[in-house]
């Protein structure tokens, strides 16, 4: 969405536990507050965490519905992921030349995310209101984004916890858990993954015909990895403002596959 070269891409901010949450002047006012309200919570019991990422200048923006992730000026510069990085999921380095060597990198991003984490983390409208329109529908993709900014200031102000975060990814992955499941791509994705379960905020994931749907099946399926969250988070498992929190859409629709890995 171009702007204006003498007029600012951001017009609105609030802030959450001292973070700036910003967006242009299509973004409704409401957006902003669910997303401030959600980090709130994310926060709400490790404020040496928000002091961290404070520290660090994090943000978290906003787009529109139509806005896309390379419209906000510090993505415009934005590139595809080569072939051997390691975000890369298992399918899409098998099938790397047609998923994503044939794109531009706009029309790649377009495709691939309406969020992501980080110093620069961006959220969309219609995930943190939980709309219709939302790509993710049936989780909460703020909590997941979040998250991983989350694990940053673990790994900068607390280095046991983050060990221990760790110590339970290579346990998880020497035990075959969560086997192809997007938890498994790094040690990023895997603390993600989990806090969106431990928010009773993410969709089913099924593995050898075990369900994992919610923070009680997750303290069932892993509990090195619930034993870590408990350290950063709060034991009410559930976050204001959340559209999605022990939603009905969590569950697809039709009969419940053995497995829910993306098959390639």
């Amino acid at each position: 969405m171009p702007v204006a070269p003498d007029r600012p891409f951001y017009t609105k901010q609030v802030a959450a536990a001292g973070i700036p949450v910003r967006s242009s002047d299509r973004v409704r006012d409401e957006a902003l507050a669910a997303a401030q309200a959600m980090i709130a919570d994310m926060l709400a019991t490790r404020p040496d965490l928000a002091a961290e990422l404070v520290r660090q200048d994090y943000t978290v923006s906003v787009i529109a519905e139509d806005e896309a992730l390379l419209d906000l000026p510090e993505n415009a510069h934005w590139t595809k992921p080569a072939a051997d990085d390691i975000r890369l999921t298992r399918c899409e380095r098998l099938h790397y030349d047609e998923r994503i060597g044939a794109l531009s990198d706009r029309a790649y991003w377009d495709a691939r995310a309406r969020g992501i984490g980080g110093q620069r983390t961006a959220v969309a409208e219609e995930d943190v209101l939980g709309l219709r329109s939302s790509r993710y529908y049936g989780e909460t993709i703020l909590v997941h984004e979040f998250a991983h900014n989350v694990l940053f200031a673990i790994q900068a102000a607390d280095p046991a916890l983050y060990a221990q975060v760790e110590a339970a990814y290579a346990n998880a992955q020497g035990q075959r858990m969560w086997f192809n499941e997007y938890a498994m791509t790094t040690v990023q994705e895997y603390w993600a993954e989990g806090t969106q379960f431990w928010f009773d905020s993410n969709k089913l994931v099924v593995v050898d015909g075990q369900r994992i749907l919610n923070h009680a099946d997750l303290a069932a399926y892993d509990p090195a990895l619930y034993a870590a969250l408990a350290q950063a988070y709060s034991p009410r498992h559930r976050l204001a403002r959340d559209p999605f929190w022990m939603s009905e859409a969590r569950v697809p629709p039709g009969p419940i596959p053995r497995n829910t890995a993306e098959e390639c």
